[in-house]
C-alpha cells in the first residue's frame, strides 16, 4: 500500500466496525469508538436519559458532514432534512466550523444515513478525530468582486489536496456507490495518494484552517492551526499572508496550556499556495510532539521551536525562502445577518439560527421557512463560523415575498434580535458530549435572557457585547477570542453545581485574546458578577470604548 513520505503510520479505519454494526449490541466498542469518530460518527449517551434511568446507557449516533466554506445546494440541505426527520430527531445541527450534523440517529440506520449522505454528493469522511477538519472561509456571496469569489475557490481547492485517499469508509458504508464528491475531492489514483497530504496515513491531531479577508474576519483567522488572510489587489485575491499556530484550548492555571494566537509566519503569491499548505503539513507531521498527545498540536511545535526554525524548517522543505508577511491588518468582522446585496439581480439574506438548530420549535420554524422560500426561489445556502445560515441568489424582486414567509413562520430578522442574543455562541455541551463538564448552550439560553434585561436596564443595549460559552476547556466556539468567555470548570456530582471561569477583554474583531477575571464561578452567580462588570463600564467607559477595551484598560 503507497503511503505519504511523512513518517505516519497507515490508516487503518476498518477495525471492526463493520461486524459490530451488524451485532446486536446498543452500540460500539472502545477502539471502535475511536475509528468512528474518523469517519465522522459519534457514538454518544444521553447524560439526561441515563440519569432518569438509573445509570443504564442508551446510545445514539451523531453524523458530521463537511461542507468547505459552509456551502450547500438546495436539493443537499433539502435533502438532509429530509432525513433528519426520517432517521434523526428531526433537526439538523450547524457546527462553529461551517459544517452540519445530524442527530439522534439509531446504529441500525447508520449505513443507509451516510449512503443517503453520499447520494447527496457529500461525505462525513475525515470531519472528527485526528484529519485536517473542514476548511473555513466567509460564507457571503458578494458578487460585487471576486475575492469572496476566490476565497471559496481557495477553500475547495485545499479541501481536495487535503482529503485522506482511503478506501475503508467507502467499502464500509457505500460497497460500490462511491459518490461524485469522493471521486472529485480526492482522485483515486495511485498517484494522488502518494502525493496527497490526505492520503492513507494517519493525521497527528485534528489541523484546523481558514481564511478570511482583512475586512471580515468572520473565520477567526488567527484561532487556526493555519490561517491565511488575503492580500488583495484591485478586488482581486493576489495572495495570502500566513498565520500558524492559533489553538483555543485553554486549561486554566496550567502553564503552557492556554489560548495561543496564530503567528505570521511568510507572505505566498495566490499560485504557491498550495506547495506551501503542503510543506507546512508535512513539517508538522513529521517534527510534532510524539510522546504527550495532550502536546500534539501545531501551537506546542512552534512554542517548543520558535517561529523562526519553524520557517526555516518549512522553508528548507519548501525548497525556497518565504517572503515576509505584507502589511495587512485585520478590520472588520461580519456576521452576515440581514439582507445583502448579491449583484445586480440578486440577493442574500443572513437568518440567524438560535444555537444552530435548524428546526421547528413554536413560535420559531426555520426549517418549514427554509423549505418554503427554496420552493418559491432557485436558492443556494451557506453556513457561517457563527453558526447561522444565508440564503442566496434570491430575486431581488422576491425580497417582499421573503419577508412575509419569514412572519408566517415566526422566524426573526436581524432587527428584531436583542445585540446580545445576535453576538452569542455557546457549545452544545450537555447532555451529548463527552468531553462537557458543565452544562453550556442550556446555560447560554439562561444567560441570554437574563442579561437582555440587564443591558437594557443599564443603557446598554446597543452595544454589541460578544459572549461565548463552553462546557469544557477545548474552546470549540473560539470563545476565548470573545469580550466575556464562560468556561466550564467542575461539576459537584453530587449537587450538580456547575462552577465556571469568567474571561474578559477580548476583541470583537478577533484580534484579542481573553483573560481569566475570575474562576470557579457557581452558575447563579454568573449574571451578579456580569451586572457588576457591565455597571461600572456603564460609569467609566470612553467615549466610543467597547467593553473588551475598558476590561482591558482597567485590568480586569
Amino acid at each position: 500500500m503507497a503511503i505519504n513520505n511523512f513518517n505516519e503510520r497507515p490508516l487503518d479505519l476498518r477495525g471492526t466496525i463493520a461486524d459490530e454494526l451488524v451485532a446486536h449490541t446498543p452500540g460500539f466498542s472502545p477502539d471502535n469508538v475511536r475509528l468512528l469518530r474518523q469517519h465522522g460518527i459519534f457514538q454518544q449517551d444521553n447524560r439526561d436519559q441515563r440519569k432518569a434511568s438509573g445509570d443504564s446507557r442508551r446510545y445514539e449516533f451523531m453524523v458530521r458532514i463537511r461542507t468547505a466554506g459552509g456551502k450547500l445546494i438546495a436539493d443537499q440541505l433539502l435533502g438532509l432534512l429530509d432525513l433528519a426527520e426520517q432517521l434523526g430527531d428531526g433537526q439538523l445541527h450547524i457546527t462553529s466550523r461551517q459544517g452540519i450534523q445530524l442527530t439522534g440517529i439509531e446504529k441500525k440506520v447508520l449505513r443507509p444515513v451516510l449512503r443517503s449522505i453520499a447520494d447527496l454528493q457529500l461525505t462525513t469522511l475525515a470531519t472528527a478525530g485526528d484529519v485536517i477538519c473542514n476548511v473555513m472561509c466567509c460564507p457571503a456571496p458578494h458578487g460585487s468582486d471576486g475575492v469572496h469569489d476566490d476565497l471559496q475557490a481557495t477553500a475547495d481547492e485545499l479541501t481536495a489536496l487535503l482529503m485522506p485517499a482511503h478506501r475503508d469508509y467507502d467499502g464500509i458504508w457505500l460497497g460500490d456507490r462511491p459518490t461524485g464528491y469522493l471521486r472529485s475531492a480526492r482522485k483515486d489514483d495511485e498517484d494522488n495518494v502518494i502525493g496527497s497530504i490526505g492520503g492513507q496515513t494517519s493525521n497527528p491531531s485534528k489541523f484546523k484552517i481558514g481564511l478570511a479577508a482583512a475586512n471580515d474576519n468572520c473565520t477567526d483567522v488567527f484561532a487556526q492551526d493555519l490561517g491565511l488572510l488575503a492580500v488583495t489587489d484591485n478586488l482581486r485575491v493576489v495572495g495570502y499572508n500566513v498565520l500558524v499556530g492559533g489553538n483555543m484550548r485553554n486549561y486554566v492555571n496550567v502553564a503552557g496550556r492556554s489560548a495561543t494566537l496564530a503567528l505570521p509566519l511568510a507572505y505566498v503569491a495566490r499560485e504557491d499556495l498550495l506547495s506551501l499548505v503542503r510543506s507546512i503539513v508535512a513539517v508538522y507531521r513529521e517534527h510534532r510532539e510524539r510522546h504527550d498527545r495532550n502536546r500534539v498540536r501545531m501551537r506546542y511545535l512552534i512554542q517548543d521551536w520558535g517561529l523562526e526554525r519553524f520557517k526555516r524548517t518549512v522553508e528548507d522543505r519548501l525548497g525556497r525562502s518565504l517572503e515576509p508577511p505584507r502589511s495587512v491588518e485585520v478590520s472588520g468582522r461580519e456576521d452576515h445577518l440581514g439582507w445583502h446585496p448579491q449583484n445586480d439581480r440578486t440577493c442574500f439574506l443572513g437568518l440567524h439560527v438560535d444555537n444552530g438548530c435548524i428546526g421547528d420549535r413554536k413560535p420559531r420554524k426555520l426549517k418549514s421557512a427554509l423549505r418554503a422560500i427554496a420552493d418559491s426561489f432557485s436558492v443556494r445556502f451557506r453556513l457561517t463560523s457563527q453558526r447561522n445560515i444565508l440564503v442566496c441568489d434570491i430575486p431581488t424582486s422576491g425580497r417582499a415575498q421573503v419577508d412575509a414567509l419569514l412572519v408566517r413562520y415566526g422566524v426573526p430578522t436581524v432587527d428584531e434580535l436583542s445585540s446580545i442574543r445576535r453576538h452569542s455562541m455557546g457549545c452544545p455541551g450537555l447532555p451529548h458530549c463527552r468531553a462537557a463538564i458543565t452544562e453550556s448552550q442550556r446555560l447560554l439560553d439562561r444567560i441570554i435572557n437574563e442579561l437582555e434585561s440587564e443591558v437594557s436596564r443599564l443603557g446598554l443595549a446597543e452595544e454589541p457585547l460578544t459572549l461565548g460559552i463552553t462546557g469544557c476547556p477545548f474552546g470549540c466556539t473560539r470563545s476565548h477570542l470573545a469580550d466575556i468567555a464562560v468556561v466550564g470548570r467542575a461539576a459537584d456530582p453530587q449537587t450538580r453545581e456547575d462552577k465556571y471561569a469568567i474571561f474578559l477583554g477580548g476583541d470583537r474583531l478577533g484580534r484579542r485574546l481573553n483573560t481569566l477575571y475570575k474562576d470557579l464561578v457557581p452558575a447563579d452567580q454568573i449574571i451578579p458578577t456580569l451586572r457588576e462588570l457591565l455597571l461600572d463600564y456603564r460609569r467609566h467607559r470612553l467615549t466610543d470604548e467597547t467593553f473588551g477595551d475598558f476590561c482591558v484598560r482597567n485590568n480586569r
